[in-house]
């Protein structure tokens, strides 16, 4: 299943505006789901799931339910994050 794979590189962080790619499972389906956008936002977060700060980027891109763990990747196809969290209120989309 493995036998000629090639590993995402490792890109830089994103910067403001830069185009990002989101590549995941989200809940409900059963293929692969990719969304691209933009990059509105950078700066620590709280992570909901632990004591920690993180850098959290914001995208415009729509990150489903599912997506978590999928890789985030600039236009050279090099990983750049991971979807990890979103931000789920009644005044607010894409965080």
């Amino acid at each position: 299943f493995w036998s000629g794979i090639t590993p995402l590189r490792h890109g830089n962080s994103p910067t403001l505006q830069s185009s990002v790619i989101v590549i995941g499972y989200p809940i409900g389906g059963e293929n692969i789901s990719v969304t691209a956008g933009v990059v509105s936002r950078i700066e620590i977060q709280q992570y909901s799931h632990g004591a920690s700060e993180l850098l959290g980027v914001q995208i415009d891109a729509a990150i489903n339910s599912g997506n978590s763990g999928g890789p985030a990747l600039n236009s050279k196809y090099e990983c750049v994050g991971i979807a990890f969290q979103s931000l789920k209120t009644h005044d607010s989309e894409n965080i």
